[in-house]
């Protein structure tokens, strides 16, 4: 079996495929099967499998084992929990500010009062 690359022009893309020869009795030529291996990586030469072949594994999802997916979900986990307390902090600090903005208003207001008596 050999290993055959076709380069696609309409995308762009080296493709990897695994060809057989064979005699076609029928047709009295010799013809080839081929499978789809993957295609290369253009920035490492690498073969990226696609296919049945190049699909994971039960226990693993999108290539990536399933500890790192429990580890992955704790530590967003934390950094929800982290986010959650600066949330709440911010809306204190916030509503104090809301009160000193009320309370300069108001101060404004009895200032305005005063000047409106006096004219």
């Amino acid at each position: 079996m050999a290993k055959i690359q076709h380069y696609d022009k309409r995308v762009g893309i080296t493709y990897v495929y695994e060809s057989e020869s064979y005699y076609d009795p029928g047709k009295k030529q010799s013809r080839s099967k081929r499978k789809l291996i993957g295609k290369i990586d253009p920035d490492t030469g690498e073969t990226i499998p696609t296919g049945r072949r190049g699909r994971p594994s039960k226990n693993t999802i999108s290539g990536v084992p399933e500890a790192d997916y429990k580890k992955l979900y704790s530590d967003v986990q934390n950094e929800l929990t982290k986010a959650e307390v600066k949330i709440k902090a911010l809306q204190l600090e916030l509503e104090k500010e809301k009160q000193t903005v009320t309370r300069y208003e108001e101060r404004i207001q009895e200032i305005s009062d005063l000047c409106a008596r006096k004219i």
